[in-house]
């Protein structure tokens, strides 16, 4: 299954604080934070946006 609409809502979120368009910012950070190369939203499952998005806010305590 792919990104639902509040995980899309956090990655353009993300990548804004980044100052990086959300597509880069996936191929960018993907290996940090799932350990596997993505290019895009298309390519992320809702699992590794999950995954993705849990790993983001412990390093932001």
């Amino acid at each position: 299954m792919k990104l639902n609409r509040i995980q899309v809502r956090i990655f353009e979120k993300l990548s804004k604080d980044k100052g990086l368009e959300n597509d880069d910012y996936i191929k960018q950070y993907s290996m940090e934070f799932i350990d596997v190369k993505r290019n895009g939203f298309k390519d992320l499952s809702e699992e590794e946006g999950d995954l993705w998005i849990h790993k983001a806010y412990l390093l932001s305590l």
